[in-house]
């Protein structure tokens, strides 16, 4: 389906036919848009009714008939002379300060007077504003009972001092409705509903808000929105089926032939094939990217025998039903599918449907110059690999994620000092992230400017990933991807972001965004998950140090060699294998631990700087009065002296990096 250009919004939109629930952008009324328009650019996702995107350039309205309406998007502050409602997208006069939003200018003006309405025996008056000198109690609505607000238009009936919305005057108090033609529904209100009626709407499944239409001989009963807007009774859509489906207006229980999950509600279905399905899976999208694959997904109406599980959720998919299964099938190493529901939730799909676009090709990070070389495209210069298994001292950083160059290969520059490892090298330029809908671009490190990762929460320089709404992380976490092995757990673990759990790790308070395990209480935080399984430290072991997971089974105590203090042998720490030493996690990685720190005679225009602290003789920090035992510390510079601290806690200021 192609896009169109339409005036009244800065993209190409997509026309609907499926059932989208949401806010209209054009006319702010939210609900069920059939038949409307989409954006389907990244990261806007807006809402068209289809009359609000249709409308037109210029028009003459009956509310404003002396000078002609332009249509102009994105006012300032801007409230519609009709309906009092702010908006951004409207018609406005050039000549006086007349305004309308999009769903007063399709919709005709109230008329000034109404005779004989449902609603009133009663000549009802088109008026502005509410009298002040009546009370709260008068100015409710004889309808709806809510309150009449006095900025809004409003009908009065000057005989009986009663007051009406325009809205409600539209209200039949009892009318026949498509979807129930035996018999007609009431209009109820509060506590007029009976106690044996549904809760919720037959047709759309919302809740009641203190108003429903009810037919008390079938027990049958709409919600407002339906009532005003009902659903088609029948439906075309050939991706989604090849015969007309029918809206079945009743509450069952069915099985969903799209996503294969339970539906109670009102079904359309084919009374041909006996296929059933739910209105917001008619016409799912054919194509989409998932944050969960690297591959984009096709919607299929049957995988077929097989045993299959979701990507997303990990629970048994039914391959007689529709699902989601990669598009790239010879790229993966096994078959990827997911529930048709999984695939389109807004927190896995970025909302962009594919078919019929481009696709996306795949960047290098870097041009192969020979076998051992390397053009990367953060550097100037070449990068040729080191492949010897030699660790560099521990000054020496990768630029990509600001750790030492340990027993691994790495790529290094002839001319400078620039150092890569050879994993770092060859992270992907776009990445998609479980903890985001929006794909994810690599950037390069801009100097000594500090960036916090969202997931692990750490102040970092060197390279990032961000999304288009401006979400960053660092390279660590950036690469992380589902199911996710760690060495301290035999289980694999999975990104969890709305569920509270205790890092199994350091213990701590309760957090979200955590890697957990599904087949037990086992979760790791996003600092834990990453610590580097080995780091070199010269000042207290020649040797590399280890991270331990703990041992629950010593009964000993341990002392760290740093701080001198007691370490809990069934916690995690640092280790040599050879001598023995012990270190807590803190004393190894620290706040700092991710930041270049500043070389000698570099210069810099803050007087704040992370420095080295690997001299024999160590900082004092200036707040606790301790060595400062970590091998990089925050410098802050004043006119004539130079303080020292060892972490975030003891710098308060630190934010002002």
């Amino acid at each position: 389906m192609e896009k169109v250009d339409l005036s009244v919004h800065n993209h190409p939109l997509l026309p609907l036919t499926r059932f989208s629930l949401g806010r209209c952008k054009g006319c702010w009324s939210h609900g069920y848009i059939y038949g409307g328009y989409r954006c389907n650019e990244l990261g806007c996702d807006t809402l068209f009714h289809k009359e609000c995107a249709e409308s037109l350039p210029d028009i003459n309205h009956s509310s404003h008939p002396d000078h002609p309406l332009k249509l102009v998007r994105k006012f300032q502050s801007s409230i519609c002379s009709l309906c009092q409602v702010w908006f951004d997208t409207g018609y406005f006069c050039s000549i006086c300060d007349f305004k309308l939003d999009l769903g007063c200018a399709w919709r005709p003006s109230p008329p000034l007077t109404l005779e004989n309405t449902n609603t009133h025996e009663h000549q009802l008056v088109l008026s502005n504003g509410v009298g002040s000198e009546l009370s709260q109690s008068t100015r409710n609505c004889k309808v709806c009972s809510s309150e009449v607000l006095e900025f809004k238009q409003y009908y009065e009936c000057h005989q009986c001092e009663l007051f009406f919305h325009v809205k409600c005057t539209k209200i039949s108090l009892e009318e026949y409705h498509t979807s129930h033609p035996e018999h007609p529904l009431k209009f109820l209100t509060g506590d007029e509903a009976p106690g044996y009626a549904d809760k919720k709407c037959l047709l759309c499944g919302v809740e009641f808000n203190q108003e429903l239409h009810h037919c008390d001989v079938c027990n049958f009963s709409i919600c407002r929105g339906c009532a005003g807007n009902p659903p088609p009774l029948s439906v075309m859509s050939s991706k989604t089926h090849e015969h007309q489906l029918h809206l079945f207006p009743r509450l069952v229980d069915f099985t969903c032939n799209a996503c294969g999950t339970r539906g109670e509600g009102s079904p359309y279905l084919c009374f041909q094939c006996k296929f059933m399905i739910h209105r917001d899976c008619i016409d799912l999208p054919r194509i989409i990217n998932i944050n969960h694959h690297d591959h984009c997904i096709s919607y299929t109406r049957r995988l077929g025998h097989g045993d299959w599980t979701c990507g997303v959720c990990r629970e048994k998919v039914d391959g007689f039903h529709g699902a989601y299964s990669c598009s790239v099938a010879s790229k993966c190493s096994s078959s990827y599918v997911v529930h048709s529901k999984c695939a389109t939730r807004k927190d896995v799909w970025d909302q962009i449907e594919l078919e019929g676009s481009a696709e996306e090709e795949e960047v290098s990070p870097f041009e192969a110059v020979d076998d051992t070389t390397i053009k990367h495209f953060s550097h100037d210069h070449c990068l040729r690999l080191i492949d010897d298994g030699r660790i560099l001292q521990e000054n020496k950083l990768c630029e990509a994620c600001v750790f030492q160059i340990q027993s691994e290969s790495f790529y290094s520059c002839e001319q400078c000092d620039y150092i890569l490892h050879e994993r770092c090298a060859n992270i992907s330029i776009k990445k998609r992230h479980v903890c985001h809908n929006q794909p994810f671009t690599l950037h390069t490190s801009s100097g000594t400017k500090t960036t916090r990762c969202a997931l692990c929460e750490r102040k970092f320089t060197g390279f990032m990933y961000k999304s288009a709404s401006h979400k960053i992380l660092d390279v660590r976490c950036g690469s992380i991807s589902e199911p996710f092995e760690h060495d301290s757990h035999p289980h694999p673990l999975y990104y969890s972001e709305k569920t509270y759990k205790h890092c199994s790790a350091h213990g701590g308070g309760m957090k979200i965004g955590m890697l957990s395990c599904d087949e037990c209480d086992y979760s790791l935080d996003f600092r834990c998950a990453l610590l580097p399984k080995m780091v070199v430290n010269r000042r207290y072991d020649d040797h590399p140090l280890f991270l331990s997971y703990g041992d629950s089974y010593v009964c000993g105590e341990y002392w760290c060699e740093a701080c001198e203090t007691k370490v809990n042998p069934k916690k995690w720490y640092y280790t040599c294998n050879e001598c023995g030493v012990v270190l807590h996690i803190s004393c190894v990685v620290g706040d700092f631990s991710y930041i270049t720190p500043v070389r000698a005679g570099s210069l810099t225009r803050s007087n704040k700087e992370v420095v080295p602290n690997t001299s024999v003789c160590r900082k004092i920090c200036s707040t606790c009065n301790s060595r400062c035992k970590l091998p990089s510390v925050l410098k802050v510079s004043k006119p004539g002296v130079d303080s020292y601290y060892c972490s975030n806690s003891c710098d308060t200021s630190y934010l002002l990096i």
